[in-house]
């Protein structure tokens, strides 16, 4: 399983993690980016000091199981 984790920081300038599990394999960077930036300007998730104002960074997770 693939886990997108996308880290923005806040108005009062701490970081946040954001993760979405079962990403696509394919999923660009593009699409990624596109994505962060959504999320800023729609401002879904919070408001005042802890409204997210600019992307930090992204990562994908791959999990593989190895015991069925």
């Amino acid at each position: 399983m693939n886990t997108l984790t996308m880290t923005f920081q806040t108005k009062e300038g701490r970081n946040y993690n954001l993760r979405l599990p079962k990403v696509r394999t394919d999923i660009t960077n593009l699409e990624v980016e596109e994505l962060m930036s959504a999320i800023i300007s729609k401002n879904l998730f919070f408001e005042g000091d802890k409204e997210l104002v600019s992307i930090e960074s992204a990562s994908i997770n791959r999990e593989e199981e190895i015991i069925a």
